[in-house]
């Protein structure tokens, strides 16, 4: 079992940092801006759906905010790209 904690350390059960999660992590944070980038959607209208201020989307983005499950199912339907797609890349 893995944990996210808020200041983005990934640990397993014994509390061991596990690097390839953490890489895999940001590899979603960079495909949702280049997904968000190529369908149009800025910031404002990323934020303005997901109920967040610009800056609190923008720390979502960046990685200081951690993104939850829910969260990356309401980004992905908002891009109109199923999950199965979204992370065939992402190994």
């Amino acid at each position: 079992m893995v944990f996210l904690f808020q200041e983005h350390f990934i640990m397993n059960r014994e509390g061991k940092v596990n690097s390839n999660t953490k890489s895999n992590y940001f590899k979603v944070l960079e495909k949702i801006i280049a997904s968000r980038i190529a369908n149009g959607v800025t910031q404002i209208n990323m934020a303005n759906h997901l109920n967040l201020s610009e800056g609190g989307y923008f720390k979502v983005e960046k990685g200081k905010t951690k993104l939850d499950l829910e969260r990356l199912l309401e980004i992905l339907e908002f891009l109109k790209i199923s999950p199965e797609e979204f992370f065939k890349d992402i190994a």
